[in-house]
C-alpha cells in the first residue's frame, strides 16, 4: 500500500502524463521544496498548513509563474511564494464588517482571476478542503487527494480529453461524467451537483 506522501506524488505525475505530453510542461514545474524552506516561506503565516499541501510543494514549487501552461484543465499550479503573496492582496481587500475572502484560505491553483484554494486551521490537520473562489466562495473538494483522484479519473475515462485541433492542443469536455466522477470522490459537492440536476445542466467546473 503506498504512503500517504507517495499517493499525492503518483496522483500528480499520472495527471501530468496526460497534460504534459504534448507541451514543455515538466520542464516548467519548479524545483520542489524542502521542509525547512517551507517552514521558512511560512514563518509569517498565521495558519498550519495541511500535510497533503505540504508534500504538493514537496513534489514541485509550483509551475513557473511566468509559463502559462496548466497542471490540469483550466487551473495553473502556484509556487508558493506567489501564492501567499495572493493571499495578501485578498486581505487587503477585506473590510471591516465585509469579509471577502476568508483569511484561513491559500490559493494553491489559479486562472485568470479564479482560484482553488486549501482551508487551513490553526492546529496541523492531514487533510484541508478545497474552495472555489471566483464571486463567490464555494467549497468544492473534500481533501487535495479527493480533488487529484477525480481529475485523475476524468482524464483516464475521457471526462477530459485532449484533443489537436488544427496543432492545437485542447480539451474536450463530457461535462456530465465530470461532475459525476467529482462527486464519487467528494461529498461536499452534492449541493451542487443536486442543483445542476434540477437544471437538467452541468458545468466543466469548479
Amino acid at each position: 500500500m503506498l504512503s500517504f506522501d507517495q499517493k499525492i506524488f503518483q496522483l500528480l505525475d499520472k495527471i501530468i502524463e496526460y497534460t504534459g505530453a504534448n507541451n514543455n510542461l515538466k520542464s516548467n514545474l519548479e524545483k520542489g521544496l524542502s521542509f525547512t524552506e517551507m517552514e521558512k516561506m511560512l514563518e509569517n503565516f498565521p495558519y498550519q498548513i495541511p500535510e497533503e499541501i505540504e508534500q504538493l510543494y514537496h513534489w514541485h514549487n509550483g509551475i513557473n509563474y511566468y509559463c502559462e501552461l496548466e497542471l490540469f484543465h483550466y487551473h495553473t499550479f502556484l509556487p508558493l511564494e506567489n501564492a501567499l503573496a495572493i493571499r495578501q492582496d485578498w486581505l487587503k481587500l477585506n473590510q471591516e464588517q465585509y469579509l471577502i475572502y476568508p483569511p484561513e484560505l491559500l490559493p494553491i491553483f489559479a486562472f485568470e482571476g479564479e482560484y482553488y484554494a486549501v482551508e487551513c486551521s490553526f492546529e496541523k490537520e492531514k487533510t484541508g478542503k478545497i474552495w472555489f473562489i471566483y464571486h463567490e466562495n464555494l467549497c468544492v473538494y473534500n481533501s487535495l487527494e479527493s480533488m487529484l483522484t477525480s481529475i485523475l479519473e476524468c482524464y483516464q475515462t475521457h471526462g477530459y480529453k485532449i484533443v489537436n485541433i488544427a496543432g492545437d492542443f485542447e480539451t474536450e469536455i463530457n461535462e456530465q461524467k465530470v461532475a459525476q466522477i467529482k462527486l464519487k470522490y467528494n461529498s461536499v459537492r452534492q449541493e451542487i451537483y443536486d442543483q445542476l440536476i434540477n437544471y437538467n445542466e452541468f458545468y466543466v467546473h469548479p
